[in-house]
Formats: structure tokens, sequence, C-alpha cells
């Protein structure tokens, strides 16, 4: 049995400036470019978040949603200073680091370097570093596998830690929406919802041979995940 940790640094671009920068504490701040140049939305710090604001998004639209919005220009060569800091501290763990973003990783701590006992206590232990190194908070899940990990990490965001043992997967995914699969988009989505399935409940009552027929390959693919099943490995 594997175990795998997700850690997500929360709203980290804004997180970063509001560090750096007391007066944006407790505000809505926004990283990215100008509104009236097409800009786009880096990153959103938690308060402007509770105003729709999202990362990805045009910066014009996010003014229109919260007008009080700060925005900030971008440093990535601070981000990237800052990132490797963190995936320094995720080093001296386990060589098995997968980064996703400058922000966001996979770790394989099944055998961990620094002989804490569970995978719980290495998370705790990891983002308390990254408090006490950086000044910033990061989220973290513990699962048996890496889609596990990634919905984990995001069960108690922002500064939370969240725990799926082997045991609970099962009834911790049944009554979750089956667009929290990865892999289901849209298009995938509203087939799911034509045939009746909601939730991965829903999916798991589904034969593979009917999913196999009505999506192909990723009909395995969504077999398996309604039962838990990743085997991909942390790279």
């Amino acid at each position: 049995m594997r175990r795998i940790l997700h850690i997500d640094m929360d709203a980290f671009y804004a997180s970063v400036e509001q560090r750096d920068n007391p007066e944006l504490r407790g505000r809505p701040v926004a990283v990215g470019g100008a509104p009236d140049a097409r800009g786009v939305v880096a990153a959103a710090s938690y308060e402007a978040r509770a105003f729709g604001v999202r990362s990805a998004i045009p910066m014009s639209r996010a003014v229109r949603l919260c007008p009080s919005l700060v925005i900030v220009r971008p440093d990535f060569q601070k981000y990237r200073q800052i990132s490797q800091q963190i995936f320094a501290l995720y080093r001296e763990v386990t060589p098995l680091v997968e980064p996703l973003s400058l922000d966001e990783a996979y770790l394989d701590v099944t055998e961990e370097l620094t002989g804490l006992a569970t995978a719980t206590e290495t998370a705790r232990v990891i983002r308390r570093e990254i408090r006490e190194e950086t000044e910033l908070t990061a989220s973290a899940g513990v699962a048996p596998n890496k889609f596990l990990a990634k919905i984990a990490s995001d069960w108690k965001k922002p500064d939370g830690l969240f725990v799926i043992r082997p045991q609970e997967v099962e009834a911790f995914l049944a009554p979750l929406p089956v667009g929290k699969l990865p892999g289901v988009g849209k298009t995938t989505g509203a087939a799911l919802t034509a045939l009746g399935v909601a939730t991965v409940g829903d999916l798991r009552a589904r034969s593979l041979i009917e999913l196999e027929m009505r999506f192909g390959k990723f009909g395995r693919r969504l077999h398996e995940l309604s039962r838990g099943i990743d085997d991909h490995p942390v790279v």
C-alpha cells in the first residue's frame, strides 16, 4: 500500500504578495495583468475568492465581481525562489517528488527518509516547516494514491490537512459528484448525467462492460476511479 501526499500552497502568488506587503493583508488581491489590457488572473487571495474571483478568469471580469480588488503584477522570479525553498523541504523527506507547478506537488512517502511513523505525521511536519521557513500556509492530502490525495488536499483549504485511509476510500467517494473525478469534464459529465449517473456511487453501480461500450478506454478508467483505484506512480 502506497502512502501519497498532495501538497498545495494556499493562493500561492497572492499569499506571497500579502506576506511581503502588510497593506494587502485582509484585502481582496489578484495577481495578474491589467484589466484594460486583456489581463488574466494568475492567482486570487481568499478574500477575493469570496467575491467569485478565480484564477484564469479575465481581470476585467474580476474587477466587475469585486470593485475593491487590488491588482498586483506578478513577480515570477520571486515565486520561483520561494518554490525552490519549498521543494527542497520535500526532497529532505523523499526523492519521489512530482512537481505539478511552482506551488503544487505529489510526494510518495511510502519509504520516506526521516523515520516518521505515518504519512499523516510527515504531512504535518512538512506543513509546519513550510510555515516556519516561508511564513506561508499549505494544504495537504494524504491517501493511498495520487487521485485521492489531490481530492483530499482541497478538502479543508486553506491551511488544512485531510486524510483518506484505505478502509475509508469507498465510503468517502460514494457521495462525491462525478465531476470531481479526473478527466470528467463538461462533455463526459453530460454523458454521465444522461445515463443517470450523478455521484461516484452511481458510477460504481455501472458495469465495466457498459462503461467501456459508452466511453471506450476511458470507461475502464472511470470504473477504476469509482473504486478508488489509481496506479499512476509519483514520477
